[in-house]
């Protein structure tokens, strides 16, 4: 079976509309993670359904719309009840709501920074639209930053599947985004330890 061929054929039957709906679903109800959808968008872009640059465009911009929606819909939420909401739900993991304030603060001082890379984490960039707007992160940072983010990570794997496809692949797209899981999590493991061994050095010639 190849489920996530047969969404993207779904999808090449509205044309870039459908490459907008696949990715906005990917943030609003992530049943597919993200860097499959875009493995398999960008093999399709390689056919004649689209260019591969409006299908990277669409893909980014249904992307950004999804992420964009929770964003919106926190921002609602008053400031005080947001970090009371966020004080309780890190008390569950063992978090002091010292520690809370002191990370709602930080997040704050460096929105911009956080709401860019946060969109280059899995999973954590699903929710960080909701977290932004929760803290009432301004809307002109949030909205510069987050989009960089999303252009990047879209751009990365949109760019595996596009090159894959160019190299004549022509196998089962979900079991290559299975593939391309596995070399992420190797990835992203061996960057945390290796930023976790450098904050402890830095630590440590500070101390």
């Amino acid at each position: 079976m190849d489920p996530l061929g047969q969404l993207i054929a779904w999808s090449a039957g509205y044309g870039l509309l459908g490459v907008f709906l696949v990715a906005f679903s990917e943030r609003v109800v992530p049943i597919f993670p993200s860097y499959a959808i875009l493995v398999a968008i960008g093999i399709a872009s390689h056919s004649d359904a689209w260019s591969a640059p409006a299908g990277l465009f669409a893909a980014v911009a249904g992307s950004y719309v999804g992420g964009s929606i929770y964003y919106l819909m926190a921002t609602i939420v008053p400031a005080e009840r947001a970090t009371r909401f966020l004080i309780r739900f890190a008390l569950l993991f063992g978090t002091s709501s010292a520690r809370v304030e002191s990370l709602i603060h930080y997040f704050r001082t460096h929105q911009s920074a956080l709401s860019f890379t946060s969109q280059l984490v899995p999973t954590i960039r699903l929710v960080a639209p909701a977290i932004a707007g929760l803290l009432k992160v301004q809307p002109g940072p949030f909205a510069l930053a987050s989009a960089v983010g999303v252009t990047i990570w879209n751009g990365i794997f949109f760019l595996v599947g596009y090159i894959c496809a160019v190299y004549s692949f022509s196998g089962n797209i979900t079991q290559l985004a299975l593939e391309v899981m596995i070399i992420l999590m190797v990835t992203e493991t061996l960057a945390f330890f290796v930023w976790r061994r450098w904050r402890r050095s830095r630590l440590a010639r500070n101390g």
